[in-house]
């Protein structure tokens, strides 16, 4: 094995230019595939950290039968015991939110809009909702920031989208009239609310659709008690939803809740995700064809070069056997320096991009979308240590596999004809 191992090394030295060649593409592959790998994998759980943070939630508790039918019949009548039992339930759990949805239309003057208005816990929501966050504002007060009494004339604030402002023809101070229908009435329930905050989120479905009040204030003109849509959780980590999700299922009543993960109820946010993931496999896919294809041909190459070498080896008794070992430790000590260099320096790209990010709308020159959703400017990579180490231990297999046909060739050579080779 030693002797082995001594022919294998000198072989590398002693063909720089050939091993050299070799590594550069090794090692440009590994390096190239952390990056792009670890800017892809930053970029979807943005994607999908944003679509949470859009009136979503990683993991969402409804009463059994709203999501298909989402009407005020099918409300969480005890959200305040089930929501104790949750907390208890789910370590994991970061925040915990209600919200009440109400379909309604809108007016001002002589504009009316159907909307949909999201009933919410101030406080809470602006913890955990990107709608609610100061950021998101382009004029006025988010309902965190107005105050928790009114005067006795006062009207109870609501914020809208930045799009829905327009059509209305209203901004701040203005006056509007929201009507729903309340729950097991075929009468209208109108009550008038001051425009307090305007929002921009980039969806066009929020901005011009979309209003948020206080939940108590939801309840009312709704004519509800306490009675909420949904309980939206947040985890400590995305990669938990599955497993938290597959619990709450089996300690929750399933003829009285429905436990769904955010990817059931944003099909299209998920699918965009996947479809990404996807194009980036088909991508490394292709890169590694290319590679497996140059790599074999280096050492094939190598192999045809030094049939004089392993024709004299063979004439000394050597056995095909050793031949075949000789081969794989050369390729062996060459996957293993390059994996290891272009690890170094893929992980220092990763390491740069994590800290700094990449600006988009610097390199593309505009703000990205996906499933709906208005992307942020600067993404942060992000690295699964399993999949990292899947990827390298590939690229590790795939150099051993293409070197089987030259190793076999070489141990295959007749002596006598090999050695007439200069």
């Amino acid at each position: 094995m030693k002797l082995e191992r001594k022919l294998a090394m000198r072989n590398l030295l002693r063909n720089r230019q050939r091993s050299l060649l070799t590594s550069i593409m090794i090692v440009a592959t590994v390096s190239l595939m952390i990056l792009f790998q670890g800017l892809s994998d930053g970029g979807h759980r943005a994607m999908v950290d944003i679509g949470i943070k859009m009136g979503l939630g990683h993991v969402l508790v409804y009463q059994q039968g709203y999501n298909d039918d989402p009407s005020l019949e099918h409300l969480l009548v005890d959200a305040a015991a089930t929501g104790q039992q949750l907390q208890q339930s789910v370590p994991e759990l970061t925040h915990m939110v209600r919200r009440l949805h109400l379909n309604g239309l809108i007016q001002a003057g002589a504009n009316g809009v159907p909307i949909t208005l999201a009933g919410v816990d101030p406080g809470l929501e602006v913890q955990v909702s990107r709608i609610a966050d100061r950021k998101s504002m382009t004029a006025g007060q988010t309902l965190a920031e107005l105050p928790r009494e009114r005067s006795g004339n006062g009207l109870p604030g609501i914020v809208i989208g930045e799009q829905l402002a327009r059509n209305l023809e209203v901004g701040l101070g203005d006056r509007v009239t929201v009507s729903v229908k309340p729950k097991g009435s075929s009468d209208l329930s109108r009550e008038a609310f001051l425009v307090t905050g305007i929002f921009k989120t980039g969806m066009q479905e929020l901005d011009a659709f979309w209003a948020e009040l206080d939940i108590a204030d939801a309840q009312r003109l709704a004519r509800l008690g306490q009675e909420v849509s949904v309980l939206a959780l947040y985890l400590d980590d995305v990669e938990k939803v599955g497993p938290v999700a597959a619990r709450l299922s089996s300690q929750l009543p399933a003829g009285k809740y429905e436990v769904l993960r955010w990817d059931q109820v944003a099909p299209e946010l998920h699918s965009a995700v996947m479809l990404d993931a996807a194009g980036m496999y088909l991508l490394m896919v292709i890169v590694f064809v290319v590679v497996a294809a140059a790599i074999l041909n280096t050492i094939l190459i190598s192999v045809m070069k030094r049939t004089r070498e392993f024709g004299v080896m063979l004439a000394l008794g050597a056995s095909p056997a050793l031949v075949v070992r000789v081969v794989f430790w050369e390729a062996l000590f060459l996957a293993l320096f390059c994996i290891a260099l272009g690890g170094a320096l893929g992980y220092a790209g990763h390491y740069h991009f994590a800290t700094e990010g990449l600006n988009f709308r610097e390199v593309f020159g505009t703000t990205l979308e996906a499933g709906g959703v208005l992307l942020p400017d600067r993404f942060f990579s992000f690295i699964y240590p399993g999949k990292l180490a899947f990827s390298l231990l590939f690229v590790l297999l795939l150099t051993l596999l293409v070197t089987i046909y030259p190793a076999i060739r070489a141990s295959r050579l007749a002596p006598v004809e090999a050695t007439r080779h200069g």
